[in-house]
């Protein structure tokens, strides 16, 4: 019989190689041993996410944030769970949460701006946008800093 941690490193192989399917199966595998496994969760909603499978990503978030409920990263994706749902203004809240929980990750930016966006709130979508690609950039030039690579703006 498989560990608990095989299980856990073969659902992440089949969810890279986008086996949504059995990556699914095996997070969920994990889940019965450990039904309080963040990452596990995290990564099944992530699957389920990626399969369109917007109800069950929303249930698994929900959990994650129960379970960790300052990570801007779960309430960003439950944010776009539920844009998937078509539910702006619960997309809006937990996105609006993720900026605060973290400023600096533009994923949440990216999202809410879309949400905006769906919500005809053109100006605050363009400002968000806005936002997300300078954090973008400044992560980017900051990573190419700490490899050794001088980045000079042109």
């Amino acid at each position: 019989m498989e560990t608990t941690e095989e299980l856990l490193l073969s659902a992440k192989e089949a969810l890279v190689k986008k086996n949504l399917v059995k990556s699914i199966e095996l997070f969920s595998k994990v889940l019965e041993r450990e039904p309080d496994n963040l990452v596990a969760l995290i990564s099944r909603g992530t699957a389920y996410f990626s399969n369109k499978e917007f109800q069950p990503a929303l249930h698994d978030f929900t959990k994650g944030i129960d379970l960790k409920p300052d990570s801007a990263k779960l309430y960003c994706s439950r944010g776009n769970a539920w844009l998937g749902l078509k539910q702006n203004e619960s997309a809006l809240n937990d996105l609006n949460k993720a900026v605060e929980l973290d400023p600096h990750y533009p994923t949440a930016y990216f999202s809410r701006s879309e949400v905006l966006e769906r919500m005809d709130e053109k100006e605050q979508a363009d400002l968000d946008r806005e936002t997300a690609e300078r954090l973008q950039k400044q992560i980017s030039q900051a990573y190419l800093v700490s490899q050794g690579i001088e980045f000079q703006e042109i």
